[in-house]
């Protein structure tokens, strides 16, 4: 027993000696980045820590910019993973296209002040996405920082990645600050992301957009105040003929959503109500080197939105939702976009090295489908597929193959 509890206490203490090596080596690694920054910008921060839970933090980081004296700040930047090596290999856990099942980086009260976040100081504009001429008539242009009397930019903020199911992947965005709180989430295909970098599909593999919205009380009042100055009228004017026009909608989303959206609109405006935006994009959005020659109104249409109000379903006008001759148009377009196979025998295989190919095996297991990266000396086809968090080879023999396909270019 004595034995037993001196082996527990010495892997104990190896473990928090490594533990301090490594943070050192981090901390070694980060100073030498800093000083390529020297004459630019003032870095420091406190120290990095390891986590028996697969996390790294900086702690205690600020940044100031040269001849300014307020700085950016941070608490702590974590960075944890699923992969409990990830402090030890890096951002070597995505070597070779491979990712772990979960990562997540977690900033803790990022504070700022707006003076260093100004888009553009020469004319004095805060966090402005429209001209001049249409402040205060978009949903966006309305949440003016510095006009709005607000100092500084409060915030938390995380992006976590889940890859645990390949062709459900997720990545969520999630910000809390002073004035609103946002969720931004993408499901989308990873099975599919390296054809698109390789050019071998115009595709995006994107599936939905959820994103969720909520406006603090006590900043909608000061935004909408702010707002209401910029027309000269009082605040419940605004709220009613601005927000609540047909102008309004349309600068925001590129097209008039109709009555119960701008309703919607006026009621999330005035704070305190989440409002809640769900898009599944149809084929024509997928094919993102075509978005540039779309119009508006048809970029809404084919984004078929649900959008809701503290869970209430907001009905949109028409003019955004698919009739039915769009959804027959958009049937057709759904099946063109489909991607095309021929069969071809899979004795002939080597001619199709470095293609994309969809292999049915004969003993009923799951097809595979991926690149076509080789024969080996077995005569087994060589079939590299994205699986389980990364890429990985996998082999089947000639004589196991019941259909061979290779997608048509």
């Amino acid at each position: 027993m004595k034995n037993l509890v001196l082996l527990i206490l010495l892997l104990v203490g190896a473990a928090f000696v490594a533990k301090i090596a490594i943070e050192k080596n981090y901390e070694s690694k980060l100073d030498d980045a800093i000083a390529f920054t020297q004459g630019f910008v003032d870095i420091r921060y406190d120290d990095i820590k390891i986590g028996f839970d697969g996390s790294i933090a900086i702690n205690g980081l600020s940044v100031t910019p040269s001849g300014r004296d307020e700085s950016v700040s941070v608490a702590s930047i974590i960075a944890t993973s699923s992969d409990r090596m990830f402090p030890v290999r890096g951002i070597g856990v995505f070597d070779n296209g491979n990712f772990p099942e979960t990562f997540e980086v977690d900033v803790r009260q990022f504070s700022a002040p707006i003076e260093i976040l100004e888009s553009d100081g020469a004319n004095g504009t805060y966090f402005d996405f429209l001209p001049k001429t249409e402040e205060c008539r978009s949903f966006a242009s309305s949440f003016n920082y510095a006009k709005a009397g607000y100092s500084r930019f409060d915030a938390d903020m995380r992006v976590a990645f889940d890859f645990s199911d390949v062709y459900n992947s997720v990545v969520r965005f999630e910000q809390f600050d002073q004035t609103a709180s946002m969720t931004v989430e993408w499901i989308f295909n990873a099975s599919q992301v390296e054809r698109v970098f390789m050019r071998q599909s115009d595709q995006l593999p994107v599936d939905d957009i959820r994103v969720t919205y909520e406006l603090e009380p006590d900043a909608a009042e000061r935004f909408v105040a702010q707002c209401a100055k910029v027309f000269s009228i009082t605040p419940e004017v605004y709220l009613e003929k601005v927000v609540g026009s047909a102008k309004y909608s349309q600068n925001s989303f590129g097209a008039d959503l109709g009555p119960d959206m701008r309703a919607a609109l006026v009621k999330f405006m005035q704070g305190g109500s989440q409002f809640s935006l769900t898009s599944k994009p149809g084929p024509q959005l997928k094919k993102f080197e075509q978005l540039q020659f779309y119009k508006a109104k048809d970029i809404l249409r084919w984004m078929n939105l649900t959008v809701s109000l503290d869970d209430d379903k907001i009905p949109l006008t028409a003019s955004v939702v698919a009739n039915e001759s769009d959804s027959e148009a958009d049937d057709s377009a759904a099946q063109e976009s489909k991607p095309k196979y021929f069969s071809a025998p899979a004795a002939e295989a080597k001619n199709h090295i470095g293609r994309w190919v969809r292999i049915k095996r004969s003993d009923e297991r799951k097809p595979l489908e991926g690149e076509l990266t080789g024969i080996d000396a077995g005569n087994r086809l060589m079939v590299e597929m994205y699986q389980y968090g990364g890429l990985m080879t996998l082999s089947v023999g000639v004589e196991e193959i019941e259909q061979f396909q290779v997608l048509d270019k």
